[in-house]
C-alpha cells in the first residue's frame, strides 16, 4: 500500500470496543437463556471468540446469543491471533471435564501463557505443550473451586479468565494478586460486564472474594465505541486537521480513554459536545508518559511524540514487547526510518519531537495491526508517500480502518 501524505478531516463513528465485544459475548455464552448483545466488533479477534465459544456449545443468530454452560462440541479451539480470546477461553474450557486443544496463528503460540500453566499444574489439571512453543495446548478440567494466586503485572486477560468461571463453581474461591495490577481499565470493564449479567465478586485489597453456585443471567446490551482505536485519529486531528468522533461514551470505563488527559496535557485541543469528541489542530509538547496501564496506546503516542516540540520519554514499556510484536522495537525501528530522533531504552523510550517524517520509505508492520495504523496516521506528516507493507493486518482488530482513513481525505493506492 502507498499513502501519499494528505491531512485528515471530517466525521468518523467509532468501531465498537474490542474489549467490551469479547466480554459482553463471553458472558452472554455462560448465560442461561437468550441474550441479544448489539454492535459487537466484526473483525477477525471476535471471529475467534464466537468460534470458541461455538466449540462450547453456545449458538450466535445475527445479534442474539444462546448460551450455555459449556458442552463440548468441538475438542480443538482455533484462537487464531487474539490473545483475549485464548486468555479468557482457557479457563471456560476446563469448566468441563473433557479434553481440549488450543490452537492459534502468527506470534500467538510465542505469547506468555505462564500465568496459568504455574497456577493449573501444581492442582494436578492437564496443562500440557504439545510442541515446543506454548501452542497448540491441552487442557482439562473440571476445575474446583479454592484459592488461586497469580501475578498482576503479566496481562490482566488471565485474571478475567478466572473471574469469568470461578462463580460457576460450586464453593466460594479466592484470587490473589501476588504483584500489583496493570490494566486495571480492563479489568474494571471485566467487573461491569460480570455485575450487569449479575455476578457478584467482591474486590478487597489484592484479592477477588467470589462467591460459588452463581448464574448468568441473560442480558441485553449494546456495545460502545473504541478508545483503543479512536486514539489513532485523535493524534491525526491534534497533528493536523479537525476530526469529529462519534460513537464513544465519555464517561466509560475503558482504561485507553486515558488517550484524551495525555493529548490534553501535551498541549492538545479536545472538546466534547453532547456524544461527540472534537480534536483540533495543535502544537503538543513532550512529558513522561507511562505506559504501564496503557501499552496498546503506546505505538501512536509515539508518533504524536515524535512531532511534539522537546522530549517526551517513555517509560515502563515491558508489556508491548509481548503484544502481537515486540511493539517497543517495532515503533523505534519504523519511525527511524522516517527520520524521527529516538533513544531506544530496555523498557523505554526518549523521543526528541520533529518538524516532520521523512517519506519515500518503506515500512514493515510485524503482523500487528497497532503497528500499522500507527504508521498509517504518521504518514499524514511525511513529505513525501510512504509504502506500507502487510496493511490486511488491520483486519485483526479495525477491519474498516484504511476505509475511515480514507473517508477522511487519506490518499491510498494498493
Amino acid at each position: 500500500m502507498i499513502i501519499k501524505p494528505s491531512p485528515l478531516s471530517g466525521t468518523i463513528k467509532i468501531v465498537s470496543s474490542k474489549s467490551l465485544s469479547h466480554r459482553y459475548i463471553i458472558a452472554a455464552g455462560l448465560s442461561e437463556g437468550m441474550s441479544k448483545i448489539e454492535n459487537v466488533l466484526d473483525s477477525d479477534d471476535l471471529t475467534a471468540t464466537k468460534k470458541a465459544l461455538e466449540a462450547l456449545g453456545v449458538t450466535f443468530s445475527n445479534d442474539l446469543v444462546r448460551g450455555t454452560f459449556p458442552k463440548l462440541m468441538n475438542s480443538t479451539i482455533d484462537a487464531y491471533e487474539s490473545g483475549s480470546t485464548i486468555r479468557f477461553m482457557i479457563p471456560i474450557a476446563m469448566l468441563q471435564e473433557k479434553e481440549v486443544t488450543f490452537i492459534g496463528r502468527a506470534k500467538l503460540p510465542e505469547r506468555p501463557l505462564d500465568v496459568f500453566e504455574k497456577m493449573f499444574i501444581p492442582k494436578n489439571y492437564t496443562f500440557k505443550k504439545l510442541e515446543t512453543k506454548n501452542l497448540p495446548l491441552l487442557v482439562k478440567g473440571p476445575l474446583n473451586p479454592g484459592a488461586y494466586r497469580m501475578p498482576g503485572n503479566v496481562s490482566s486477560q488471565f485474571l478475567t479468565g478466572l473471574l469469568y468461571v470461578l462463580p460457576l463453581l460450586h464453593g466460594e474461591s479466592v484470587i490473589e494478586l501476588t504483584t500489583d495490577l496493570e490494566s486495571r481499565g480492563y479489568v474494571d470493564l471485566t467487573l461491569k460486564v460480570l455485575k450487569e449479567f449479575g455476578i457478584k465478586i467482591e474486590e478487597v485489597k489484592n484479592k477477588y472474594i467470589i462467591p460459588g453456585n452463581q448464574k448468568y443471567q441473560a442480558h441485553d446490551a449494546y456495545v460502545e465505541g473504541d478508545f483503543s482505536q479512536a486514539a489513532f485519529f485523535l493524534v491525526a486531528g491534534t497533528i493536523e486537521n479537525e476530526i469529529r468522533l462519534q460513537g464513544l461514551n465519555k464517561d466509560s470505563l475503558q482504561g485507553d480513554k486515558e488517550i484524551i488527559s495525555i493529548i490534553q496535557k501535551m498541549g492538545g485541543k479536545i472538546t466534547f459536545e453532547k456524544n461527540d469528541i472534537i480534536v483540533q489542530k495543535a502544537q503538543t509538547h513532550g512529558m513522561t508518559i507511562d505506559l504501564s496501564q496503557i501499552p496498546d496506546l503506546g505505538p501512536i503516542l509515539f508518533v504524536l511524540a515524535a512531532l511534539s516540540e522537546g522530549t517526551t520519554h517513555f517509560i515502563n514499556c515491558q508489556r508491548l514487547k509481548i503484544k502481537e510484536s515486540d511493539r517497543l522495537t517495532a515503533m523505534y525501528n519504523e519511525l527511524k526510518k522516517l527520520g524521527a530522533d529516538l533513544t531506544l531504552e530496555e523498557n523505554g523510550l526518549i523521543v526528541n519531537g520533529v518538524k516532520e517524517f521523512k517519506g519515500n520509505v518503506t515500512l514493515e508492520t510485524y503482523g500487528d495491526h497497532r503497528i500499522a495504523m500507527a504508521l498509517a496516521i504518521a504518514s499524514i506528516r511525511a513529505n513525501a508517500p510512504i509504502t506500507l507493507l502487510n496493511p490486511e493486518v488491520v483486519n485483526k482488530s479495525y477491519p474498516t480502518f484504511f476505509e475511515e482513513f480514507e473517508k477522511l481525505g487519506g490518499d491510498i493506492k494498493i
